[in-house]
């Protein structure tokens, strides 16, 4: 490689050109599909193994004249577990849903977040000389990021919001030229 092979050093040239030529490329990050369909599933497979675990209780208390004290403990415990499971069919079933609407857009005019559900969307638009920081906090499992704008308004998304939020957080940072915070 030879010297004039490199570029030369003023305006336009190192980390600024990298940046300019990431923010060209437009990209939309968004959820896998298979992966909130596979969501949906297992919220769907949580009621009907619900339902075969209040089949189970039931099983176990009739007939009535067997019934001792050991079958209704478990009677008890399996009606326990359907509900269980039942309740857990609810939220799988919103999780992959609302996570099927969340979008993110980069391109060369700033960041596009659309983040709420597909009948109330909660959008917000901050072009690259806006993004003031990216931050990361992590509470209990959940990682949270929040993207900073100068004119103080604020994108939070999380690892309920989408799957892989490092990497978006990762993209706006780089293409934002901001480093991710720790908070």
């Amino acid at each position: 490689m030879s010297a004039t092979e490199f570029p030369a050093p003023g305006a336009g040239a190192g980390i600024n050109s990298e940046i300019e030529a990431h923010r060209a490329k437009p990209l939309v990050l968004h959820n896998s599909r298979i992966v909130c369909w596979t969501i949906l599933a297992i919220g769907i497979s949580a009621a009907f193994m619900a339902l075969c675990m209040v089949l189970v209780a039931i099983t176990e208390i009739f007939p009535l004249s067997d019934l001792t004290a050991g079958k209704g403990w478990s009677a008890f415990q399996w009606a326990l577990g359907a509900l269980a499971m039942f309740s857990f069919c609810p939220f799988l079933w919103q999780m992959g849903r609302t996570m099927a609407g969340y979008r993110v857009r980069l391109d060369s005019r700033g960041v596009d977040f659309i983040l709420g559900s597909r009948k109330k969307p909660q959008e917000l638009f901050l072009s690259w000389d806006q993004v003031a920081s990216v931050r990361h906090q992590r509470i209990g499992n959940i990682q949270y990021y929040f993207v900073h704008g100068t004119n103080g308004s604020e994108a939070s998304f999380n690892s309920y919001t989408f799957f892989r939020p490092k990497k978006v957080a990762r993209l706006i940072a780089e293409r934002a030229g901001h480093p991710i915070q720790e908070a």
